[in-house]
């Protein structure tokens, strides 16, 4: 016998071998959503080579397919839960689009719990609430939650339009000015400063900042930047740091970023109980009330306080305000009627009250309504993964039409915000944007996710929604805002969906990212 035909032969069976390991893979990752009917491909969405590959039929589904999906596939296959296997991996996971079913999921913690390993790249410097689970979570939570109060969201309030109103003085008496990108040198711009000093205490202005003795950049600018990089520790090995000069300035960024973070918690942590008290009682930004925060005896270590400020107030929550800031103007300049509606509900609160405040703020429900709108059409997380502990039962649908879904252990659940936010069930016309459904007090709030629902909804959630709304109030009560038709030309006949495609077009990262689009912001009579 030759030793060519031994090995062609023993290739074979290894061959035969791996080919019936993997079948018997996919038979069970089929069984574990029940043979559900949904999508079936060869490369897994979850997968390195699945969130580089664009969308393939019956090969990959595409990174960004929530977002451009929203709730056809549901639609297509007559059902609001879905199952999706893939070959490569081998694995499994149901999708959900029903009320119920995600309200169940995001409350019975006996049942469900957040899928962790999708949240690692939010561990770049450290674990934070998003990121971890069960005791540790539980821990973190019940020691940080009293730090996010109506102090701090007046603190917000006050610095989110001591800011905007910065950058309009900044504008100067122009009759009008052209913002380029509104989301790099606007949104974000005013994002960073609102987190750096109501989320980390530190004092910064519109304009340039002075670097403090010992450090190489301020702190607004060490904070930009890792805003923009925070995941680069966790792709780029020691060596490579030094092969761009880009990666050179972020390395820096994130040890000047770290260098203040451990200053800030060093000088009060060795501040004595006296003046500690007065600390908490005059400074109610997140990083000073978090410092100090403890349950007993029990407070964050210094590794934790550094994980959430980076990961949470720098990346998270900055991006979700910034790029939700970015779309709901550029959705006003689409829409002048909801634009005009807004600038009146503002000029009518202002002639009442001159001056509008945080104690104004359940007032200000249409300018609420605007970013409610706008999170439902663009919620900044398309998907947020779950996992089931135990064997349980997930229900869908109403009698005398809902269904029962058998879902193993283990078994991710994907709660689809686009999915949900695009059902017609429960929205009305759900791809016009119309505030005015979030008017009536009976809406459904069961049908809108953008903040999570239940134990581990975003906790910072008010503070996001405090500074929106005290961003659009300044904005809007001073300029019109209109589309720069010099770079966005409009196309005779496209629909005003097909516009607003165009202009918004985003991308999908941890957050949805809108697209570069230039706004013209005129001042109001």
């Amino acid at each position: 016998m030759s030793l060519l035909y031994i090995l062609s032969a023993s290739t074979l069976v290894y061959l035969l071998v791996k080919v019936i390991a993997r079948l018997k893979q996919i038979r069970q990752a089929l069984e574990q959503i029940g043979y559900s009917p949904g999508e079936r491909t060869v490369i897994g969405f979850s997968s390195a080579l699945g969130q580089v590959l664009p969308p393939i039929p019956y090969i990959t589904l595409g990174h960004s397919h929530y977002w451009y999906s929203k709730y056809q596939i549901f639609e297509r296959l007559g059902t609001d839960i879905y199952g999706t296997a893939s070959i490569f991996p081998s694995a499994s996971y149901f999708t959900l689009a029903d009320p119920a079913a995600i309200k169940q999921v995001s409350y019975t913690r006996n049942n469900f719990v957040k899928n962790t390993a999708a949240y690692k790249v939010l561990e770049a410097f450290g674990s934070n609430l998003i990121s971890v689970e069960g005791e540790l979570w539980k821990r973190q939570r019940r020691i940080a939650a009293p730090a996010f109060s109506d102090n701090n969201n007046y603190l917000v309030w006050e610095v989110a339009k001591k800011f905007t109103e910065q950058m309009i003085h900044s504008w100067g008496t122009r009759q009008s000015i052209t913002v380029h990108d509104v989301s790099e040198d606007l949104a974000l711009p005013l994002s960073i400063c609102v987190i750096a000093e109501a989320g980390l205490g530190q004092d910064v202005s519109w304009g340039n900042d002075i670097v403090p003795e010992g450090h190489k950049l301020t702190f607004k600018d060490a904070l930009t930047v890792v805003s923009r990089t925070m995941f680069l520790p966790l792709i780029l090995p020691n060596w490579a740091w030094s092969l761009k000069q880009s990666w050179k300035d972020a390395k820096q960024a994130h040890a000047e970023l770290r260098l203040y973070l451990h200053r800030m918690i060093k000088s009060r942590r060795e501040l004595k109980e006296q003046k500690i008290q007065d600390v908490i009682n005059q400074k109610h930004d997140l990083f000073n009330q978090l410092v100090f925060a403890r349950d007993a005896d029990d407070m964050l270590t210094e590794d934790e306080l550094i994980g959430t400020a980076c990961n949470q107030h720098s990346s998270k929550w900055h991006e979700t305000t910034a790029h939700t800031l970015a779309i709901i103007l550029g959705l006003l300049a689409l829409y002048p009627d909801v634009q005009d509606k807004l600038s009146r509900q503002l000029r009518e609160l202002q002639n009442e009250h001159r001056e509008l405040t945080y104690t104004h703020f359940h007032q200000l429900r249409y300018a609420m309504a605007v970013v409610y709108e706008t999170l439902r059409l663009f919620p900044m997380a398309t998907v947020m993964p779950k996992k089931a502990t135990s064997d349980t039962i997930i229900t869908t649908g109403f009698p005398p039409n809902a269904r029962t879904v058998r879902v193993p252990a283990s078994t991710v659940v994907h709660v689809c915000s686009t999915g949900l936010h695009y059902n017609p069930s429960y929205w009305e016309s759900p791809d016009e944007f119309d505030p005015e459904r979030f008017m009536d007090p009976h809406w459904n709030r069961d049908a809108f996710v953008p903040f999570s629902l239940g134990p581990r909804a975003c906790i910072g959630r008010r503070f996001a929604e405090t500074a929106l709304v005290a961003e659009l109030t300044a904005l809007i009560s001073k300029y019109k805002v209109s589309i720069d038709q010099s770079r966005f030309k409009f196309i005779d006949g496209e629909t005003i969906l097909e516009r607003r495609s165009r202009l918004i077009h985003p991308k999908v990262g941890i957050t949805l990212t809108p697209a570069s689009y230039s706004l013209v912001f005129s001042p109001r009579d």
